[in-house]
């Protein structure tokens, strides 16, 4: 009855999703950085 309550509540859900989606795009920055990506020189830097 307590968890039934819980998930229909819109407040939490905003909040959990929002927490998710943060650690999410937290996640992929580390990754893109981790990786190296964009370490080498862009290509038209020169011209």
């Amino acid at each position: 009855m307590f968890s039934k309550s819980i998930k229909n509540h819109p407040a939490l859900i905003f909040i959990l999703k929002t927490v998710f989606y943060f650690i999410v795009i937290l996640l992929l920055i580390y990754l893109y950085g981790y990786y190296g990506a964009g370490q080498e020189p862009f290509i038209y830097n020169e011209f």
